[in-house]
């Protein structure tokens, strides 16, 4: 009993130790870990229970938004707290490929650290970011098709896309699939998840087809373009060093589970999540290449298709080692346990401001004690985090738009406040330098605040925020 009972306490122990940790780093960090897209996915959410529309925002992926704004009406933190759920679902379905595979319960123990051992992956979490539920969601797809649960299969599959675009390359990629395991009747539930969002866009915006014509993503990027092996020479970021050692060995495994046949379609249940996994990454690196769909060469999005990879790695390394005596296991598994004790201790968390985001915070200080009334116009989202301001809400007198016809500016009122940051005001809303040298009649400059120690943002400027009055 004594025995049954300490090894149960051995296979669950990676995985609540990596909660533990999870939600402490939440609770202390000081600020947002991704003070952009991480805090427009929130203030979408929270705004979807006032503006329902909000449910079919394409930037915010359907499904997310839907499944966390209950979280998000409560506060940012019990925003990420919904990503850690997902993350514990995530581990938990892998489990049920474990137990199905009978794999040992050293793989248990490891997986859930391992994940969170991959920087890219771990900023998603407590970023709040979209790309740990559609990892959930491809999860669960492989852990159905391993039950042969083919229609579940499918139906999980149709939400892919509303979690995050790639999802589209899950429903082509789930079709051959289906039919080499000759599941005809399983093949029109792929659809499933265009036909219920579709029927919701036609009573929320009067648009059956909203998925395919309110595409954001433009067909050139104005981040512009990079080396098409970015995503080889970041590997560390999105796929972590432990993970890389560990995939040859577990792809020799696979190729010895293959022969064992334990599971019908095995090979290709297999190439159909590797193929997800590779597939996303070959396709952002041909956007990023040649500067497409605003791509701006994110190294997260190649963890969308992580869990299930290390998956797959870990029960090859099981059917490679489980012939192996009690002295090569205990070596293995205390130099992995070293590697994964670095590999968290250079997690950047709790965290801290940096030099941009010290500027940023103290510039949204002083709208708050200086200019109480009026409206603001402001680009950077960590901007509104500071002043608890929904991007989202409306009416406020906190604003967002474009200047890239400098003429708006004869629209605004005479004493309306921009905030300029170097980051977002040039790239999102057209506040170029050059157009703020158009401007210069028409607006003054009340205040700067500088960088104190060194930065780069990705536009190049100077890393200043300067707030502008609208002249009469």
């Amino acid at each position: 009993m004594i025995k049954t009972t300490a090894s149960v306490a051995f296979k669950y122990a990676g995985f609540i130790g990596a909660l533990v940790y999870l939600i402490a780093m939440n609770l202390l960090n000081q600020l947002p870990l991704d003070a952009g897209d991480g805090i427009v996915h929130y203030s979408i959410a929270k705004a979807s229970w006032s503006e329902p529309t909000f449910f079919l925002d394409h930037w915010g992926k359907p499904l997310f938004t839907l499944l966390s704004s209950g979280f998000a009406q409560i506060s940012f933190k019990w925003h990420i707290g919904f990503n850690i759920l997902v993350y514990a679902l995530t581990c938990l379905a892998a489990f049920r490929l474990f137990k199905q595979l009978s794999i040992a319960k050293a793989y248990y123990f490891f997986f859930p650290i391992l994940l969170i051992c991959v920087p890219d992956y771990a900023n998603c979490l407590l970023a709040g970011m979209t790309e740990t539920l559609f990892g959930l969601l491809l999860m669960v797809a492989i852990m159905l098709a391993f039950q042969q649960r083919w229609i579940l299969f499918a139906l999980v599959v149709s939400l892919a896309p509303f979690a995050r675009s790639e999802g589209m390359l899950v429903v082509v990629a789930a079709l051959p699939l289906l039919l080499i395991a000759r599941q005809w009747s399983s093949i029109p539930f792929l659809l499933a998840g265009f036909l219920v969002y579709g029927l919701a866009g036609l009573w929320l915006i009067d648009s059956f087809w909203w998925y395919f014509e309110n595409n954001p993503y433009g067909e050139k990027s104005v981040y512009g373009s990079g080396p098409w092996f970015h995503f080889l020479e970041t590997w560390k970021n999105h796929f972590g060093l432990i993970s890389m050692c560990l995939f040859p060995i577990g792809m020799f495994g696979l190729l010895v589970l293959r022969a064992k046949k334990l599971v019908p379609n095995f090979i290709w249940i297999v190439l159909f999540g590797l193929g997800i996994w590779l597939g996303i990454i070959v396709i952002h690196s041909y956007f990023w290449a040649y500067g497409l769909r605003s791509s701006l060469g994110l190294t997260r999005v190649a963890t969308l298709g992580l869990p299930v990879a290390l998956v797959f790695i870990l029960i090859g390394c099981h059917f490679v080692t489980k012939e192996l005596n009690t002295i090569p296991h205990l070596i293995g598994g205390l130099l992995i346990t070293l590697l994964c004790v670095k590999e968290i201790r250079e997690l950047p968390y709790p965290l801290h401001a940096n030099a941009f985001e010290e500027i940023l915070l103290q510039s949204a200080d002083y709208i708050d004690e200086e200019h109480s009334k009026g409206d603001i116009y402001y680009y950077h989202p960590l901007i509104a985090w500071r002043l608890n301001v929904g991007i989202k809400d409306n009416p406020s007198r906190f604003k967002q738009m474009s200047f890239r016809n400098a003429s708006v500016v004869d629209q605004l009122k005479p004493g309306t406040i921009i905030i300029r940051d170097p980051q977002f005001g040039p790239v999102e809303h057209g506040l170029k330098l050059l157009t703020m040298d158009t401007l210069s009649k028409k607006l003054i400059r009340i205040k700067t605040f500088k960088a104190t120690k060194p930065y780069e943002v990705y536009t190049g400027e100077v890393v200043e925020v300067v707030i502008y009055r609208v002249t009469p």
